[in-house]
Order: structure tokens, then C-alpha cells, then sequence
């Protein structure tokens, strides 16, 4: 009986404020984790904007074709087409980015048959972190991401 007696375990309420401490720091973790994954969501979406971008040029200069990439801000995608009939792909845009038409100078970039860009201009995305711009430059430059 005295063994007993001598052997104390955890009360309740330090049980809770352990509990307390250990969701707490829980929380915190998720939170940035969730920001992390939405950044690294963006900086992919504007990366494969990139590689589309030269994608889109290359295929061009191969198969001596036009070739088009669409915006759309009404179904929050663009689409790469062949001609007004062949849709080769298109890509959806990730939670929270718009495009702004309004801001944007163009809102199709198309690339002719030698790989040079007909319609230069600057393409403007609302994020969750700000402006950000795709700028398509003139001839046979590239696009970058500001």
C-alpha cells in the first residue's frame, strides 16, 4: 500500500498545458509551411510561363508554323494553339493569381514561322505577393518575369 502511495503520475492540468504548448508550436509550423508551398507554387507557375514561352518559339522555328499563347482572365488559364482550331495545350492558373487584362498590353503572344514574336508587350498577374509582370521582348529575345 505505501508503494502506491509514494508513485505520483501527471496531474490533468499538466497534462493540458503540454498539450497546449505542443499545439501551439504545431500551429505555427503549418502556417509557414502553407506559405512556403504557395510560393513555391507560384515561382513554378511563372518558371513553366518561361519554358512555354520558349517552348512556343521553338516549335515555331521547327515546324514553320505560327503559333499562339492565349490569356484568358474569364477561366483563369492561358492556351497554346496551333491555329484557331488546334488547341495543343493549355494550363490553368494556380489559387489566387489573376490576370489583368486591363494593366496588360497584350493578351496573346504570337511567335511567326522564323521564331520571331509578332505581338511583344507586358503581361500583368495579381498574386497573393504582388504585381507581377511577364515582359515578352521584340525579334527573338526571351521573356522575363519581374
Amino acid at each position: 500500500m505505501n508503494v502506491i502511495k509514494r508513485e505520483r503520475g501527471y496531474t490533468f492540468v499538466e497534462m493540458l498545458m503540454v498539450l497546449f504548448v505542443v499545439m501551439c508550436l504545431s500551429a505555427i509550423v503549418v502556417k509557414y509551411s502553407f506559405k512556403a508551398v504557395e510560393t513555391r507554387e507560384l515561382e513554378q507557375f511563372f518558371t513553366q510561363i518561361q519554358l512555354d514561352i520558349q517552348y512556343i518559339q521553338t516549335y515555331s522555328m521547327h515546324q514553320r508554323e505560327y503559333i499562339s499563347m492565349k490569356f484568358e482572365s474569364s477561366s483563369k488559364r492561358y492556351i497554346i494553339k496551333k491555329n484557331i482550331f488546334t488547341e495543343l495545350y493549355e494550363r490553368p492558373f494556380p489559387k489566387g493569381v489573376e490576370f489583368m487584362p486591363a494593366s496588360s498590353s497584350i493578351y496573346t503572344i504570337i511567335y511567326n514561322y522564323n521564331g520571331n514574336v509578332i505581338t511583344p508587350g507586358t503581361v500583368y498577374f495579381k498574386t497573393p505577393q504582388g504585381i507581377k509582370k511577364v515582359v515578352i521582348t521584340l525579334g527573338r529575345g526571351r521573356s522575363r518575369v519581374e
